[in-house]
């Protein structure tokens, strides 16, 4: 295993985030707001602690076995945790029809069952002259990528149909939401997703460090602000 300093901010960022998820959830575990949030803090920050792990150990056995894998599933999880975030906060919307309900659940499922049974491979682990190398499995990938884009897009598209409806509280907490989902998603999906695709792996554990701060901001605003104000 070797030890640098990017998975290092990788670990710490992550367990950061499932803190955080966690001091959320405890101030209000019946809220559906609190209990996603927190699923997105504990999806994301995994992801966070797996990356650096994933940067740290030299075995291309366990990466290929159990690592890689479980980067990915948790990277399937914390969009669709996202998603179901905005379609609770700050109440619950109906713009959903059954069959698109149904979709939205069975899509992130059958992609988790994809890569649990090792049909997507979305990348390999191999060394090079001492050094841990990955190489993408464009297909896969690519398809990983689709999705995790089209989540956050649907995201982003209740929150604006919210924003439009709402007054008071509730509409600077959805403007808070928005900013959030652009920062927070298109700096990970720049670092994550778009340099990945080109096996570009050099910034990838930056995206545990954007997620920590764009969070710890987030729940602030959303959960502890305006408390105070009211």
């Amino acid at each position: 295993m070797v030890i640098t300093i990017q998975p290092i901010i990788a670990l710490i960022a992550g367990l950061a985030n499932i803190i955080l998820g966690i001091i959320v959830l405890r101030k209000n575990t019946k809220s559906p707001n609190n209990i996603w949030f927190f699923l997105m803090c504990l999806f994301g920050g995994s992801w966070g602690v797996t990356k650096a792990i994933q940067l740290s150990l030299m075995n291309i056995y366990w990466h290929d076995l159990i690592i890689s894998k479980l980067v990915m599933f948790l990277g399937i999880l914390a969009p669709f945790a996202f998603l179901m975030l905005t379609y609770h906060f700050p109440y619950k919307t109906k713009i959903f029809s059954k069959r698109l309900q149904f979709a939205i659940y069975l899509i992130p499922a059958i992609l988790l069952m994809l890569t649990l049974t090792g049909v997507f491979e979305y990348m390999k682990a191999f060394i090079m002259n001492g050094d841990l190398n990955w190489d993408v499995v464009l297909f896969d990938y690519s398809i990983f990528s689709i999705y995790f884009f089209l989540y956050v897009l649907c995201g982003f598209v209740i929150l604006l149909k919210k924003h439009f409806k709402s007054g008071g509280y509730q509409k600077i907490q959805i403007k808070y939401l928005m900013i959030a989902t652009i920062s927070t998603f298109i700096t990970i999906g720049f670092v994550s997703i778009i340099l990945v695709l080109f096996n570009n792996f050099r910034y990838d554990w930056m995206g545990a460090l954007f997620m920590m701060i764009h969070f710890t901001v987030l729940s602030y605003y959303l959960f502890y602000r305006f408390d105070r104000l009211r």
